[in-house]
């Protein structure tokens, strides 16, 4: 019996770490992609920011899709590394417990046995019935302890491997729980994303492009008028100072005369 217990023990020992560290590595493989995802969606998000309305709205509609997405894989990554690699780490500590259990109930089976092969000895050497008796209640204490303690062992392992059956149940369909709600989330926002970029209306966005290319006419000033003299003149008053530069030149003239 006490092989069969260990060879059930020798498995959880063996291959529950293995499990753990292997749901560890995949919390953080899960937990770097959830970080290049949270990457991706802030660039698309700024490279939004630069774009027509029609299609800044889809690419952002993208970027909040992206975003959700990871925060449903870091709510993953949380449960994998709280509940499913602790529930089964802890086990490290309860096949000790275990082996402890195998090693007390070993021992006073042994004791049993020595305890038998004196009796025998007494029986078939000696004839002091007083060591025969003596040798025969210690056989009886010995296989009354032994027997009780193989009972309580059975128990104690009956209740081992129903915990261990319960934990591996629910760890495992934990992780698929995980994984069908992230899958489900995914398809429900990259949905509503490709639904946004479906969205985008072309049109809109080039008669918008159009509308910033065209081009006004510059608005040119008045050039300055040039008078008879050489001079630039005010084009508003331009004719008065001409009037006047010909009255000086005629008063000029008279006086000379």
């Amino acid at each position: 019996q006490t092989k069969v217990i260990d060879r059930k023990i020798f498995i959880v020992e063996t291959h529950f770490p293995k499990v753990a560290a292997m749901l560890q590595r995949y919390a953080v493989g899960t937990a770097k992609l959830r970080n290049k995802g949270d990457e991706l969606a802030k660039t698309i998000a700024a490279y939004a920011e630069e774009e027509s309305p029609s299609l800044k709205q889809a690419l952002t509609t993208m970027s909040e899709c992206l975003s959700a997405i990871q925060d449903q894989r870091d709510a993953e990554v949380s449960k994998i590394e709280e509940k499913l690699v602790q529930g089964l780490s802890v086990y490290d500590t309860k096949c000790k417990q275990a082996r402890n259990d195998v090693r007390v109930s070993s021992s006073l089976s042994t004791r049993e046995v020595k305890s038998f092969e004196n009796l025998e000895k007494a029986q078939m050497k000696s004839t002091d019935r007083t060591r025969i008796a003596r040798a025969q209640a210690e056989f009886q204490k010995a296989s009354g302890e032994a027997n009780r303690s193989l009972r309580v062992l059975r128990e104690q392992m009956n209740e081992f491997e129903s915990q261990k059956m319960r934990d591996v149940k629910q760890i495992f369909s934990g992780f698929v729980v995980c994984e069908m709600e992230l899958l489900a989330r995914s398809m429900e926002l990259y949905t509503r994303a490709y639904q946004g970029l479906m969205n985008i209306i072309e049109e809109e966005d080039l008669e918008e492009f159009n509308k910033s290319m065209t081009l006004k006419p510059t608005q040119w000033g008045s050039a300055p008028a040039l008078s008879n003299a050489g001079r630039y003149v005010n084009p508003g008053n331009g004719r008065e100072n001409v009037l006047e530069e010909v009255e000086d030149e005629s008063d000029e003239l008279n006086r000379t005369m």
